[in-house]
């Protein structure tokens, strides 16, 4: 008997030790990761007007095949930014001229990264790139829904090789469509 019931009691104290243990676990990696070597929070390098929270519905994305246009170009970033340049913002605005002037398309943003950094931290900066662009098309007027995103990170680059010039045409963000 009262081996049973010591039993028990080391058994109670083995249970509640692990259950403390696992919850300080999960609040250690429920924040970033500390060992990333730079602050994708930071201010992005121009200040956009405008909050994004109320901008949180996207369109659909799934089914069909979206396809670059050739009247809608894509932007590039500098490296480790994705707030929006001056001249990024008059591509914008000339792709949103013909974005909206096609109702019938569905349109995504692909946010990208050059191969640099990790994989997680490319796919965190390839959708900051991808939501501000889409911040900056519907305040330009283009409909809410039909605008989604998507971050391929450093996945699918266009150039693969190690140089400046390669990086930066992988650092950018590709807006393309599909009819609905």
């Amino acid at each position: 008997m009262k081996f049973r019931t010591l039993s028990v009691s080391l058994l109670s104290v083995f249970v509640a030790l692990a259950a403390v243990s696992c919850s300080k676990k999960n609040l250690k990696n429920n924040g970033l990761k500390a060992d990333m070597t730079t602050d994708i929070s930071a201010e992005p390098s121009m200040d956009i007007q405008g909050s994004s929270d109320t901008m949180s519905t996207e369109g659909d994305i799934r089914g069909g095949e979206f396809v670059s246009q050739e009247t809608v170009q894509p932007v590039y970033f500098d490296f480790d930014k994705y707030g929006l340049s001056d001249n990024i913002r008059k591509t914008l605005q000339k792709n949103a001229a013909v974005l909206k002037a096609h109702k019938e398309w569905v349109v995504l943003v692909e946010g990208r990264c050059d191969s640099r950094g990790t994989v997680e931290y490319n796919l965190a900066l390839g959708q900051k790139r991808a939501k501000e662009v889409r911040a900056y098309y519907l305040r330009l007027g283009v409909p809410e829904a039909s605008i989604g995103t998507i971050s391929y990170g450093k996945e699918k680059p266009v150039c693969e090789e190690e140089t400046d010039d390669c990086w930066a045409k992988n650092r950018r963000a590709d807006t393309k469509v599909k009819a609905k």
